[in-house]
């Protein structure tokens, strides 16, 4: 019965938050709605030419998906259903069933799905059991693509600043991971979990903790 999926998404909040349950099921059932849409409208593509048919990356696709689901013309309507309400309530039922593979509808959260995996490079170069020290906690995140708060678990503002000329002690700024990229360095990851929870870090740097010096050094000359 739909009326689960409905009565797990009720509780709408209109946010991207870690523990919005609604944001999840709504988002999925647009992502299922409009594949369905894209089917209808490249069917005879895909009849014409079969397996050398490739959909092409359509990043845009609410400027025609929204007029085409709120209109319902019926000739552009994909074959494969009777009606619009038809492949509405198709798409729902895949969203319901996906998520109900992992439990109950009512817990699966957009933190569930939102979750961190952000890892050093050398990490996908290494056996699965050292992994662990190279990777940033596993964090549910909120946000989503499209969105001011951009966060996926592997893509995302790679940093984010604000800072007005003149008034730099004011600035803010966050980095996923930390501005040091060396595992074994006391810094790593030092900074991410204020990224994480969307608290402000100084812009300027604070006192020299450690300081690095470059020095000339002296060869002999070459014997002759």
């Amino acid at each position: 019965m739909l009326s689960e999926l409905a009565a797990a998404a009720a509780n709408w909040q209109g946010r991207a938050s870690v523990d919005s349950v609604s944001y999840r099921i709504a988002r999925a059932w647009r992502k299922a709605v409009q594949d369905r849409v894209l089917d209808g409208l490249t069917g005879p593509a895909q009849v014409a030419l079969d397996k050398n048919f490739v959909l092409p990356g359509l990043q845009q696709q609410e400027g025609f998906v929204w007029p085409l689901v709120t209109q319902r013309p019926a000739h552009l309507l994909s074959p494969r259903y009777p009606n619009w309400e038809a492949l509405l309530e198709d798409a729902a039922r895949e969203v319901r069933d996906d998520l109900k593979t992992q439990g109950p509808l009512a817990q699966r959260s957009w933190g569930e799905h939102n979750t961190a995996k952000i890892c050093h490079p050398l990490a996908r170069a290494l056996p699965s059991f050292t992994r662990g020290a190279l990777c940033m906690p596993f964090d549910r995140l909120p946000g989503d693509v499209a969105m001011p708060r951009v966060q996926t678990p592997d893509f995302g503002a790679s940093e984010r600043m604000v800072v007005s000329p003149g008034h730099e002690a004011d600035g803010i700024i966050h980095m996923p991971g930390g501005q040091s990229g060396h595992p074994l360095s006391e810094y790593w990851g030092a900074g991410h979990d204020d990224w994480v929870r969307g608290r402000a870090t100084p812009f300027l740097p604070g006192a020299a903790q450690h300081t690095l010096r470059l020095q000339p050094v002296h060869l002999a000359p070459p014997r002759q």
